[in-house]
């Protein structure tokens, strides 16, 4: 049963082949289900994906509540919480179930506007959906949200140059491939963040403390947060380029920040702050950041440029 000012918007489960080393669903499939939730939310207000004016999120913020492993069967439920007529935006909060007990497993709060379909460009959402949406729309605070959006850091000091300057890594380049992209050609939450996924290895890559190296100590590692800003859209056949750094251990958890390039124009795509934390694989519990990671990451920090 839906929550007061909620509706259903997405069944399924998680497959074996959506865990990862980690013994639970990779973040990477959290977002592509939250790209259906989304996909079927934005039909409902009356935008389907065949539209000439496409559904783009501006600003995303996941936070991962609970593990999900494998055979978990899973619901999302999604709200309207915010709806801004001058800018042609809406907020969506979705929140994501373990079916069985009713646990929250995680939460995906996103400021929506539109674009053109086939160009990219930014435009705002239909009257149609805004009117759609003001119908349904619940006050952030009846539904536990907070008054405002948790945005990542801005995005006027994200450049090439910002990048070399404080000495960000390159952790992964990719191709990017038609089913990467939503249309207006943003790349979906599922191919993002599962290049970031892939990215992390890189950025604390040692013998000393590489994935199997930790494992073999029983020490796994998971994401409790993503903010997230989309920057701008790509093609199929683009080549693409992340630059990574930290921004500090706080307490138990792991600050990291994720920067997208388009390799051939420099352009930034999109861009993500990252709370991680590391936990006993065996008693599935938070421990304290290794001390080989504190030694990598001293003095290799920087702040958010702007």
């Amino acid at each position: 049963m839906s929550k007061p000012g909620f509706q259903t918007t997405w069944r399924g489960a998680t497959d074996a082949w959506e865990c990862d080393q980690m013994g639970h669903m990779n973040v990477q499939f959290y977002g592509r289900k939250f790209d259906e939730s989304q996909a079927v939310m934005m039909t409902r207000l009356g935008l389907p994906l065949a539209s000439a004016i496409a559904p783009r999120p501006l600003t995303d913020q996941i936070v991962f509540k609970r593990e999900s492993r494998s055979g978990a069967v899973l619901h999302t439920q999604t709200a309207v919480i915010g709806l801004d007529r001058a800018a042609g935006t809406i907020r969506l909060r979705h929140e994501m179930y373990q079916s069985a007990s009713d646990t929250l497993a995680a939460v995906l709060d996103t400021v929506m506007g539109g674009a053109d379909a086939q160009t990219g460009a930014l435009c705002p959402l239909p009257a149609g959906v805004l009117d759609a949406a003001a119908a349904l729309l619940v006050a952030p605070n009846a539904v536990n949200a907070p008054a405002q959006p948790e945005l990542p850091g801005p995005a006027g000091g994200v450049s090439g140059r910002a990048a070399a300057d404080f000495g960000l890594k390159e952790t992964l380049v990719s191709l990017v491939r038609p089913g990467d992209l939503a249309a207006g050609g943003l790349l979906t939450r599922q191919a993002y963040i599962s290049r970031l996924s892939q990215a992390v290895g890189h950025l604390i890559a040692s013998d000393a403390i590489s994935a199997e190296a930790l494992r073999a100590r029983h020490i796994g590692s998971a994401a409790l947060d993503y903010k997230v800003r989309w920057l701008a859209p790509s093609r199929p056949g683009d080549i693409v380029v992340l630059r990574s750094g930290s921004s500090g251990i706080v307490g138990r958890t792991l600050r990291l920040f994720h920067w997208l390039f388009d390799e051939a124009s420099g352009t930034p795509l999109a861009t993500v702050e990252i709370v991680a934390v590391y936990f006993d694989m065996q008693a599935r519990k938070a421990i304290e950041v290794p001390d080989e990671i504190r030694a990598l990451m001293a003095g290799q920090t920087a702040a958010w440029p702007g």
